[in-house]
């Protein structure tokens, strides 16, 4: 895509949420494989490529880390359902 002129590169939802184990103590390992399978997805973009992921309909507060760590350079966000908590969690 890079090659063809292609600036932005939007990874669509990655899951974080979605595919959480039920037991939160399993947490830490799934978080920490599904951030770096997106890392390991845009490792080879350019600098200069910007890297854009979208996450949906979730509430994220509790897995704000784990967002963080996967080094998009821009998050894009479903808010419509949470009353503007996730745009509040994102401020801070």
């Amino acid at each position: 895509l890079e090659n063809a002129g292609c600036r932005v590169v939007q990874v669509d939802e990655p899951a974080l949420r979605e595919g959480l184990p039920l037991k939160a103590d399993r947490w830490d390992g799934y978080l920490s494989w599904a951030v770096d399978a997106f890392r390991v997805t845009c490792a080879t973009a350019k600098p200069e490529t910007q890297v854009v992921t979208h996450l949906c309909y979730s509430d994220f507060q509790d897995i704000m880390a784990a967002i963080d760590r996967m080094d998009a350079d821009v998050l894009t966000i479903e808010n419509s359902r949470s009353d503007d908590e996730m745009v509040r969690a994102l401020a801070n």
